[in-house]
């Protein structure tokens, strides 16, 4: 059985990662330093770590969930707000395992482009991918919502002053 010690940091509040190895998901303890550690074991010599970030906007029914969490925030008040900046994450690694691996995985600040991650090992590994980038299609969306937003706010204060006005 071969061990997997991964530790990871540099993450920002607003990045939220799925790390993956093997198509596992790997759910980390957060330390006394604000990094997170997980183990994970395998029989396999070699392992694919993968790295992501999924925005809301790219669901299925992003426009369904964004009506209704609009509505209940009392018309956007109490909603926390999206990433305006709709950068994504995406790194993939193949390592080769030793008995007992230390993987650390440092985040790089955010940033329209660039690698993502910088990784510290002893083992052999290949990156395939370690990129930042900008997803247009959830920029799109996020730019339809702002208007939307607008567009309602201007109709409800319209319907409230014509409502005071004929009282």
């Amino acid at each position: 059985m071969k061990t997997i010690n991964l530790k990871i940091s540099g993450l920002s509040s607003k990045l939220n990662p799925i790390v993956k190895i093997d198509d596992s998901v790997i759910k980390g303890k957060k330390n006394e330093f604000g990094s997170y550690e997980a183990s994970y074991e395998t029989e396999k010599d070699e392992v694919e770590i993968s790295i992501s970030r999924n925005l809301e906007l790219n669901s299925k029914l992003w426009w369904l969930y964004s009506l209704l969490s609009f509505i209940v925030s009392i018309f956007g008040i109490f909603e926390p707000p999206y990433d305006r900046k709709n950068i994504v994450v995406d790194c993939k690694f193949v390592v080769k395992l030793n008995d007992i691996n230390e993987i650390k995985i440092k985040f790089n600040s955010m940033a329209k482009q660039g690698k993502a991650v910088e990784i510290e090992t002893q083992n052999e590994f290949n990156e395939i991918k370690n990129e930042y980038y900008v997803d247009k299609k959830a920029k799109t969306k996020w730019r339809i919502l702002i208007i939307l937003k607008l567009i309602i706010w201007v109709a409800i204060i319209i319907v409230g002053v014509y409502f005071l006005i004929n009282r």
